[in-house]
């Protein structure tokens, strides 16, 4: 019990640390502006906003095909925006990310199974010592928007089974972190923080009873404090092909060096301002979930998800 209160104690310590050198990014300043004379101050526009939305389709159906197979037809949206402020020695960077993708095999009677679900939203706000190493506090917050199907025949039968094994806030994470940044703007920013908390959400009593998501049993929030290696890599490759590269490593103080692993890799392939292609893969490796395979088996194993888009874009 002592052990479980120092933890929380800890974790709330770190948000409220964020929270307060967020509140007080006025009243900080490590580095000065240069001796040069600033342009008017009405002439400048420290923020820099904007996102995309994105919006794809795939059908086929097959009628008396002699070669075979199924019809099917598959639905996927993304909306992402950011809006990022640096005045002097404040640097702010904010982003909102929402996806979702449907897919049905067959007809009609057939259901609509989920591929895809993420609402990420992060904040992160850094002081400078130089211009590419920076003191930052961030927040991340990770859930999804609809519920979690595993799909199993049952044996004789052509029934399938359907059992819940997500839904809204069933996983939600929050991970508050302090630390120090370096960046390249160019290339790589990369944040080490030895004060990281980390919340797991199961609000979902099914789940929770069940200890999803490395929860203890009964139980609907787990504390962890720990230290996080983040960041970003983006690189064009050639003209017109991008990748961006996301990285997120947690270790739990009390079981270090296991690591809770998650990383995204994505190419973006843009044919004009409306046509792209975005290709994507992300790999989570987390030792307290248990998960089951598609044989059935139950244990820790390696997630992976690769999604390829191929639609409509719109940029603002």
């Amino acid at each position: 019990m002592k052990r479980r209160m120092n933890r929380y104690l800890l974790v709330i310590f770190i948000l409220l640390t964020s929270i307060s050198i967020v509140n007080g990014q006025d009243e900080i300043e490590f580095l000065l502006p240069p001796d040069s004379e600033p342009p008017p101050a009405d002439t400048i526009n420290y923020w820099k906003n904007g996102g995309t939305f994105n919006f794809n389709l795939q059908q086929v159906a097959l009628t008396n095909w002699a070669a075979g197979g199924e019809s099917s037809i598959a639905i996927g949206t993304k909306f992402e925006t950011f809006a990022n402020y640096e005045k002097e020695g404040a640097v702010w960077q904010n982003r909102f990310k929402i996806s979702y993708g449907l897919i049905r095999n067959g007809d009609s009677k057939n259901r609509f199974v989920k591929t895809d679900d993420q609402v990420i939203l992060n904040s992160k706000y850094s002081q400078k010592f130089t211009e590419k190493v920076l003191l930052t506090t961030s927040i991340n917050f990770q859930t999804q928007m609809d519920e979690g199907y595993k799909n199993k025949k049952i044996a004789g039968t052509d029934q399938i089974e359907r059992t819940l094994i997500s839904n809204f806030m069933a996983p939600g994470y929050l991970q508050a972190s302090l630390g120090l940044s370096y960046r390249d703007e160019q290339t790589i920013t990369a944040t080490l923080a030895p004060f990281t908390g980390r919340f797991t959400f199961v609000l979902n009593d099914s789940l929770s009873n069940a200890g999803a998501f490395g929860i203890n049993p009964g139980d609907q929030i787990r504390p962890e404090a720990g230290i996080s290696l983040t960041g970003t890599y983006k690189k064009d490759v050639v003209e017109n092909v991008s990748f961006l590269g996301n990285f997120n490593l947690f270790s739990n103080y009390e079981k270090f060096p296991n690591t809770v692993v998650n990383l995204e890799a994505s190419f973006k392939l843009k044919v004009n301002n409306y046509l792209s292609t975005n290709i994507s893969s992300q790999l989570i490796y987390d030792d307290d979930i248990t998960l089951t395979r598609n044989d059935g088996t139950k244990g820790r194993d390696i997630q992976i998800k690769n999604v390829i888009n191929v639609g409509v874009t719109l940029g603002f």
